[in-house]
């Protein structure tokens, strides 16, 4: 029964196509991020992929508290706004 075989004949994790789809929005991403200023894009990444808190990026960045969180949010929204073109 050809059941008793689907798991072992079917390709585990991303198809060929699946794989350029994640490639060409990973590039989109990153060109995102690239027209950020280095300093904003540096704070999201750290805040959003490394985990870091908002005190710990504003001592990193030097800068008050507030403004940290205000980077992120406008960043975040110029993230949005790029990635919905």
């Amino acid at each position: 029964d050809i059941d008793d075989y689907t798991d072992t004949i079917a390709a585990k994790g991303p198809t060929a196509e699946g794989r350029v789809i994640a490639a060409a929005e990973a590039r989109r991403v990153n060109a995102c991020f690239n027209e950020l200023e280095a300093n904003r894009s540096a704070a999201i990444k750290g805040a959003y992929l490394d985990g870091q808190s908002y005190s710990e990026l504003a001592l990193q960045f030097d800068v008050p508290i507030n403004t940290m969180r205000t980077w992120l949010r406008r960043g975040l929204i110029a993230l949005r706004e790029c990635l919905s073109q």
